[in-house]
């Protein structure tokens, strides 16, 4: 009888390997992969699952189902407030994950004609001196963004960037440079990306796919579609597609312009998402639970909310002036009980709190479903197609 023991392996940077081995031998694996993503003013620590995958002769054995079990005991007895992945359909909704939100894309017609950028802008290719003057547009760009990844300053997905001139059709990587010789946005090709070479390229063949594209102001904007549309033209492709949240900059300038945006989910599949912990989640959630509260509400009562899922229970201390997360075993006070998967999608702002309150079996009162209205707003949930995982 084969013997059969899952083990875990600390990896570089940060990263677990969750195995199943057979006689000694791998038969079934996933990844751990550490990330901090910002929602809003908040950054929260979320464990990704990535590189699920089992060896043709042992599979229809439950083997990946075993792994991914003991991945969410691993990742739940760690730091990580939830657990994040890129799923196929039908799957992974059976260990406690549920659509995170779409994936968004915009099209732009390739030029027909010649397009000029605006006055005194200018896009050219990328070098290495730029780096830093694109990590700062990176993180103006995102500071209150929701599901982007918080970067590290060296390493990783820079060192990627840093890679990237000379590397085409691999890769290429131009900056838009202002009038007065400022750096303020980038269009970053990416094509090492599986979601790019596997995903967007094989969906939309016609189209010029880009991995990551950002803009600080409408002119830079501007000076970035114009871009994408004539490198489009001269690859010969109909259309370019940018994988950009409807609220960027780039978003509100293509309106101006013929374009198409389009918002695609998966029941059940795609960008998935579940609580490992309601007190870790809701705890790093503090500063921007805050901050929604002092933007929408006044004159609010001192109350004090306690959330319980499946995954333990947080009480809130909520007022007009801010939210404190009270310490782990705090007494429960006006209790409302939800899945943990609702809180997920109300921490991303996956729908409005009134349409997911009215899916549950039990819809909180009137007035606390008010009071999530005003701590979980509607958002648009990305993360950039060079960090995924």
């Amino acid at each position: 009888m084969a013997h059969e023991e899952i083990i875990i392996t600390q990896e570089q940077g940060g990263a677990k390997r969750v195995i199943l081995q057979v006689d000694g031998e791998d038969a079934s694996w996933c990844w751990i992969v550490p990330f901090t993503i910002r929602i809003g003013a908040a950054t929260v620590r979320m464990d990704g699952i990535g590189g699920v995958e089992t060896k043709p002769e042992h599979r229809l054995k439950g083997y990946a189902s075993r792994v991914l079990r003991r991945a969410v005991e691993e990742m739940t007895a760690g730091d990580a407030g939830i657990t994040m992945l890129y799923g196929i359909r039908d799957f992974y909704h059976r260990f406690g994950y549920v659509t995170a939100g779409p994936e968004y894309a915009l099209f732009l017609p390739s030029l027909s004609g010649e397009t000029s950028y605006p006055a005194g802008w200018s896009v050219r290719e990328f070098t290495s001196q730029d780096l830093p003057a694109v990590q700062a547009v990176y993180e103006r760009a995102t500071a209150l963004a929701t599901g982007v990844a918080v970067r590290a300053k060296d390493g990783g997905i820079w060192q990627k960037m840093l890679e990237a001139p000379g590397s085409y059709p691999q890769d290429e990587l131009w900056v838009a440079v202002s009038p007065d010789g400022e750096i303020e946005g980038y269009v970053w090709r990416a094509r090492w990306c599986w979601s790019i070479r596997y995903i967007l390229e094989s969906e939309f063949p016609n189209a010029l796919a880009w991995g990551e594209v950002i803009a600080l102001s409408p002119p830079a904007a501007d000076a970035l579609l114009t871009f994408c549309r004539r490198r489009a033209k001269e690859e010969g492709k109909e259309e370019t597609l940018l994988p950009i949240p409807p609220d960027s900059v780039l978003a509100h300038a293509a309106r101006y312009a013929d374009c198409r945006a389009v918002q695609m989910y998966s029941e059940n599949g795609g960008s998935m998402v579940r609580v490992l912990d309601t007190w870790r989640l809701l705890k790093s959630l503090e500063p921007e639970l805050s901050r929604q509260m002092r933007a929408t509400a006044s004159n609010v009562p001192a109350r004090r909310l306690t959330i319980r899922t499946e995954c333990g229970q947080a009480s809130l201390h909520v007022s007009s002036s801010g939210v404190e997360v009270l310490p782990e075993g705090a007494a429960p006070q006006e209790v409302v009980v939800i899945p943990q998967g609702t809180l997920a999608r109300l921490a991303l702002g996956f729908a409005p709190v009134g349409d997911l309150c009215a899916r549950l079996p039990e819809p909180p009162t009137d007035g606390v479903t008010a009071l999530l209205e005003a701590l979980f707003p509607s958002r648009y949930q990305h993360m950039y197609l060079p960090d995924r995982y």
